[in-house]
């Protein structure tokens, strides 16, 4: 098996999968930004345009490139240029010259839309993002498409929000919201969004490095077995949590106008609206199916959260 340079291995995903790895026998060396006690660790700084991979890729015939800038309060624009865009581009030049054969890119569905989408997002969606975020991750998909050629696989996941115990952003509000007795107003809210569990993620990333052949190199949407609605989810992290589910069927459109009014029109579209995506072209190509079905991993995530407020483990 190949030796793998492994980004972002700390981060929420990045456990995941350096724990993948571990049990699947790769040897793995982790690029990391500050001081580490990890005998597997190379330090090689900030993550932009200047910084230098090489000690770390020394050996390495893959990539599993996970460091981001992700959305959040009061992140300026640039960065996600310098992190996502320019970190990348250098990354996947000092992996060509250093002789690396597979660059595994994690982006974004946001590479493709916004927080919310009329139709079925695929691998053709015509782009219509105008998020920073979502923009620094389209272009650094560029450097990893021109990294593949002459025997390299280059390939981006885009998956949409990824959901665990320990997630942050929407993700905790809502464990927040589902761990509290109150009724929450959200039992008429049928929307039809696309979410991926961090360990079915994890296991994308874990078949394509193993599945990695030139002629497979290309951008991937990749997500549950099914599109969920934000009810349903209430409902399954309550069931995860032993709680009744009490949810109160207000309209969607009060919903939607009161966080407007509120100031939260971003976070209404990421949980009322649409945003169901088709993963099939992965699916097929990798001969891959998610190792757990969405109800599954909410129920679970939703279990552990619980467990951890109450300090169980």
């Amino acid at each position: 098996m190949p030796k793998v340079m492994l980004t972002g291995s700390s981060g929420f995903v990045g456990q995941k999968v350096a724990q993948k790895l571990r049990v699947a026998g790769f040897s793995t060396v982790r690029a990391v930004r500050n001081i580490s006690q990890d005998s597997e660790a190379v330090i090689v700084g900030p993550i932009g345009g200047d910084t230098d991979w090489r000690a770390a890729l020394n050996g390495c015939e893959a990539v599993i490139h996970l460091a981001a800038r992700t959305p959040g309060r009061d992140v300026p624009d640039g960065e996600f240029a310098v992190i996502n865009d320019l970190g990348t581009a250098r990354l996947a030049e000092q992996a060509w010259e250093a002789g690396a054969k597979t660059f595994i890119f994690m982006s974004s569905i946001f590479a493709l839309t916004k927080n919310a989408h009329g139709t079925i997002v695929d691998d053709e969606t015509q782009t219509v993002t105008d998020l920073p975020y979502g923009r620094s991750k389209l272009a650094a998909e560029v450097h990893v498409a021109a990294f593949a050629g002459d025997g390299r696989t280059g390939i981006s996941l885009r998956p949409p929000l990824v959901y665990g115990a320990t997630a942050k952003g929407n993700w905790r509000l809502l464990q927040k919201l589902a761990a509290t007795p109150l009724p929450l107003p959200f039992g008429a809210v049928h929307n039809r969004r696309s979410i991926m569990s961090v360990d079915n993620l994890a296991d994308a990333v874990l078949t394509a490095l193993r599945g990695a052949s030139p002629e497979k190199s290309g951008a991937y949407a990749v997500a549950d077995n099914e599109a969920t609605s934000l009810a349903q989810i209430i409902r399954w992290l309550r069931e995860g949590m032993e709680k009744q589910t009490r949810l109160v069927p207000l309209p969607s459109a009060l919903l939607t106008a009161t966080l407007k009014l509120a100031g939260c029109g971003d976070i209404g579209q990421s949980l009322l609206g649409d945003l169901e995506i088709d993963s099939s072209r992965f699916r097929q190509t990798f001969g891959w199916s998610p190792p757990e079905t969405v109800s599954e991993a909410i129920r679970r995530s939703g279990h552990e959260f619980a467990a951890m407020a109450t300090g169980q483990r």
